[in-house]
């Protein structure tokens, strides 16, 4: 049976600071929202033309939309009417599922090889369309769809390392409301107040604390970001470097009894068991 597989990405809607004087006071859930229901189409290549359609709410902040994109082709034809070969054109509009909670700030893609080889692809056309609406123009706001990565391993190889010498970490900003206070925060703050698009920074010593990095590991996969830690997993080994970084989180349903509505409570415990581990 044919299947369908979801990938989860972190969505943020992030305000410049040089806003145009025309802009809404409207929070990243209010622009990601209208973003959405204008259903935008361009033509982000020549001769494919991306489209956002089939929206539903299943709720004031969540629900399901289609991304797909239009192109055409000509085949050659043998005509039995007039017994002459003709050339006819053909419009082809593959697209996949998208299901969303703009509440919490995220994106589930499902994946379609007919689009993109990769979901991450598929997140970037979602970008791309969002980034030319109207809300999003006036508003002078970037819009940055990262996957989710599973922290899992990476928070497994701190737990049990003899040492933890470094640790670093990605942060783009501002972050969503679930940042944590130590690291992701206050630097997408100062990122922000200095006009940059991105920053890394890393602290060492003799052995850090791991409950610390443990909940810093958990914000920076949940915010889409990524980090590295320079462990020692045994006293009589040489320290190594673990990184955390790749593929979005992924879940998996049967065609035949695929619901976007239970797509979206599935994906929303999943986030909740990367960000909070429930």
């Amino acid at each position: 049976m044919a299947s369908i597989e979801y990938s989860l990405f972190r969505a943020k809607f992030i305000r410049s600071q040089q806003t145009s004087f025309l802009h809404d006071d409207l929070t990243p859930r209010d622009i990601m929202l209208k973003a959405i229901a204008q259903r935008p189409s361009s033509e982000l290549r020549k001769g494919y033309h991306w489209h956002i359609g089939n929206l539903s709410m299943f709720s004031e902040y969540s629900g399901y939309f289609a991304i797909g994109r239009t192109t055409t082709s000509t085949i050659e034809k043998f005509d039995e009417v007039t017994g002459d070969f003709v050339e006819e054109v053909l419009e082809e509009s593959p697209y996949t599922h998208c299901v969303f909670d703009a509440k919490i700030g995220f994106v589930g893609i499902a994946k379609k090889p007919n689009l993109s080889q990769t979901t991450k692809g598929i997140a970037g056309r979602v970008a791309e369309l969002l980034t030319g609406t109207e809300v999003v123009v006036v508003n002078a706001i970037t819009v940055d769809i990262r996957p989710i990565p599973d922290p899992e391993g990476f928070i497994k190889a701190l737990d049990t390392a003899f040492r933890v010498y470094s640790f670093s970490a990605s942060f783009r900003g501002p972050n969503p409301f679930d940042s944590d206070e130590h690291f992701q925060k206050p630097l997408s703050v100062y990122l922000s107040a200095a006009n940059g698009n991105k920053g890394k920074a890393q602290i060492s010593g003799d052995d850090l604390n791991r409950q610390v990095l443990q909940q810093v590991t958990r914000s920076t996969a949940a915010t889409g970001n990524e980090a590295s830690a320079r462990i020692q997993r045994q006293w009589s080994q040489k320290s190594i470097t673990i990184n955390l970084k790749g593929d979005p989180v992924k879940r998996k349903y049967e065609e035949d009894y695929h619901r976007p509505e239970v797509v979206l409570a599935d994906l929303t415990n999943l986030y909740n068991q990367v960000r909070h581990d429930e």
